[in-house]
């Protein structure tokens, strides 16, 4: 059985510019337009031209801390009691939850905090998990810029509805030559529940179909996924078992309903794209002994549990780690005492404003 999951409700969104800067609004914004295969683009090109993020800086949960700090300026108390949550975080916590049964091989680690009722989670990125994020594979470096040459492809600046037909033809095509630049971001914070636990997570959303609406605009927003050409009974597995798993987990928990996948060559030629409607993903392998959904969320939902049971000691500067270590096949967690906060002073002085004026 499944356990109780609510629709996520978007709170607020924000953007990261060109430039790698936050700015509290929709700029980054982009709308899906399906990419031209006529001729079949190769999403290795314009490699040597991409604008690449400095991943070798750990941002922790700026962003997110931020957009809630921007809520909780907001005049009346509606906005204060929608930030009251069990669990803030982003969704890359949540998926790791997910997906762990059936990614036993695959350590992970989080710093978590309670402030009040609230406990706030990070993902551990030790120096060593901050030098692998730098790939120096040659690779490895294509397979990762070819997924943002396809969102690249696949996006608008503007809705393509609002467009004229000429201004629509000229944006079509002129945006092959767009440089990727991997600084411009646009995140949702939404709210939503696992169980008993409240939570507020933030995600990054590839696009939207449409202009985006005042209320639920993420019954509207898709996710962008590449994968290689699945041309043999093996690939097609796989795809099932392990990518479709990650996509669907990602989508479900943001409530983002549709996926559509570029399937792309050894050359890197983008051969066909396919969507996939984020609720009937798990009927794709039902009764094929890969994975269930329930499973996934069950877990999840006693991880948290299990947190909630111990991370009970309260301040900004007393810190726990989670840890899922494949040797003991378990979820841990300790208490690391004292430690610098990752929460912004910005974030805990409006929180100390928003209870001293309720």
């Amino acid at each position: 059985s499944y356990p109780l999951f609510s629709e996520p409700l978007e709170l607020v969104s924000f953007s990261y510019d060109k430039d790698r800067k936050r700015v509290m609004d929709n700029r980054e914004l982009k709308y899906y337009h399906p990419p031209g295969l006529d001729p079949p683009p190769c999403l290795f090109d314009g490699l040597e031209r991409q604008v690449k993020r400095d991943m070798t800086k750990d941002e922790h949960i700026d962003g997110l801390l931020e957009a809630l700090t921007h809520v909780l300026a907001r005049p009346g108390a509606v906005a204060a009691r929608k930030l009251q949550a069990d669990f803030v975080t982003f969704r890359g916590t949540l998926t790791r939850f997910f997906i762990t049964p059936y990614s036993l091989n695959d350590a992970w680690s989080i710093n978590a905090t309670r402030v009040g009722s609230t406990i706030y989670m990070e993902e551990d990125l030790t120096p060593e998990r901050i030098a692998a994020r730098e790939s120096t594979d040659e690779r490895h470096r294509r397979l990762e810029y070819s997924g943002y040459r396809f969102e690249t492809l696949c996006v608008l600046d503007a809705a393509p509805e609002s467009l004229a037909p000429q201004e629509l033809a000229e944006r079509l095509g002129t945006r092959a030559d767009t440089a990727v630049n991997t600084n411009a971001e646009y995140c949702s914070v939404f709210r939503t529940q696992l169980g008993k636990h409240s939570i507020i997570a933030g995600a990054e959303v590839d696009c939207i179909d449409r202009a985006k609406p005042s209320e639920f605009p993420s019954r509207h927003y898709r996710e962008l996924k590449t994968a290689r050409l699945l041309d043999t009974a093996r690939a097609r597995s796989n795809f099932e078992r392990f990518k479709l798993l990650r996509i669907w987990a990602q989508s479900f928990i943001a409530g983002i309903p549709a996926v559509t996948v570029g399937f792309r060559d050894d050359d890197g030629i983008l051969r066909k794209t396919e969507d996939f409607k984020t609720l009937e993903i798990p009927n794709m392998v039902r009764n094929k002994n890969m994975w269930q959904a329930a499973v996934c969320m069950n877990f999840a939902n006693c991880v948290l549990d299990l947190i909630k049971a111990h991370v009970r000691e309260e301040g900004p500067e007393t810190q726990y780690r989670i840890a899922y270590e494949p040797e003991s096949c378990g979820v841990q967690v300790y208490f690391l005492g004292k430690r610098t906060s990752f929460l912004t002073p910005e974030y805990l002085a409006a929180l100390a404003a928003q209870r001293s004026s309720s």
